[in-house]
């Protein structure tokens, strides 16, 4: 009988230490201890390339959303128009129940913590050396519209050469997320925690912000857990 061969200890930790969450972890770290000694120069260089990443992350949110949408619709065949019921109805109750949850999170949990009373002793973020603005080609929902549209449009009237254009927009945006979007973010995290570093929004409250992160953490478990559980008991 063949025996599965477990992986080393090594081949876990280099796993674990290349996973994006380590990474993303460090870079909140990084951030921090940034914010607490840089100058009011290298913050505001700081400051403007977090700007710039940030512009660049959100205008890739509408192409995201199109390019991964449309496609997954069009691929469904004819059945689409009540498959695609079911899912938007499912979805929709799965946010309504994380808001729910949420809701009964913050009013059971927060007002229990130990929060600033004002902002007075924040300091104040050099402004930007210099500004840029990459607005978005449209806003979020227009683009959640547009994929839904193209995508049944695309199954209703059959168009074969459509549906492989948008499977190869697919591809490409996919190679926009790789390339573009993942690099960036830890850098982005960088920027963003150093600043708020540097203002004291974040070391004032360090308590209150680890609590928040572990509640945040665990309700994802537990939304996750329901939604697994409710599918594993309907299948």
């Amino acid at each position: 009988m063949e025996t599965t061969k477990r992986p080393s200890a090594a081949t876990i930790a280099k796993y674990v230490v290349t996973s994006l969450p380590f990474i993303l972890l460090v870079a909140v770290a990084a951030g921090l201890v940034i914010g607490q000694v840089a100058s009011d120069s290298v913050i505001a260089v700081v400051a403007t390339i977090g700007d710039v990443l940030r512009q660049v992350i959100v205008f890739c949110v509408p192409l995201i959303i199109v390019g991964f949408i449309a496609p997954s619709i069009a691929k469904l065949g004819e059945n689409v128009s009540r498959i695609l019921g079911v899912a938007l109805l499912v979805a929709y109750l799965s946010t309504l129940g994380a808001a729910l949850l949420s809701m009964a999170a913050g009013f059971g949990i927060i007002p229990h913590l130990t929060l600033a009373e004002g902002a007075e002793a924040l300091r104040e973020v050099p402004s930007l050396e210099f500004p840029l603005d990459i607005p978005a080609i449209m806003p979020v929902t227009s683009a959640l519209a547009l994929a839904l549209m193209l995508g049944l449009a695309a199954v209703w009237a059959k168009a074969a050469r459509f549906t492989a254009l948008l499977v190869e927009f697919q591809r490409m945006v996919l190679a926009i997320v790789v390339k573009i979007v993942i690099p960036i973010l830890p850098f982005f995290i960088v920027c963003t925690f150093a600043t708020l570093s540097y203002e004291g929004a974040l070391t004032s409250q360090l308590p209150v912000f680890l609590v928040v992160i572990a509640i945040v953490l665990v309700g994802h478990f537990v939304w996750l857990g329901v939604l697994y559980g409710v599918a594993g008991a309907y299948s």
